[in-house]
């Protein structure tokens, strides 16, 4: 049976280390905070879906509004925002909106309203 050098565990060891920390650094990332405004379409898409339950269920009382998702138009997502489509489980509401990056947070018009 070959013996294992003490160099070898401390390369395998080091190796092992660093993909942790590597995998740690990403978990991080991967649920940071969505409240906190970031310039990602993940953001951006948080900060859209959460303003229009908001609006929606100040213009319509009687009516829950109930998020489905965004498209976004050509040319898509950019960094700078945005715009494009709210669904909504219920076909009468939802609509147009635009997003842009305002420095620190996202501008969102409900062109809708």
């Amino acid at each position: 049976m070959p013996r294992t050098s003490r160099r070898g565990v401390a390369q395998l060891l080091c190796a092992a280390a660093i993909s942790t920390c590597a995998l740690m650094a990403h978990a991080s990332l991967a649920v940071a905070d969505p409240y906190t405004p970031v310039q990602t379409q993940e953001n951006a898409e948080f900060a859209v879906a959460n303003g229009y339950i908001t609006k929606q269920m100040d213009r319509t009382p009687d009516l829950s509004p109930v998020f489905d998702g965004i498209t976004w138009d050509p040319p898509r997502f950019t960094a700078e925002g945005g715009s494009g489509m709210i669904h909504d489980a219920n076909p009468a509401l939802g609509g147009q909106f635009a997003a842009r990056w305002a420095g620190d947070y996202w501008d969102v018009e409900y062109q809708f309203c």
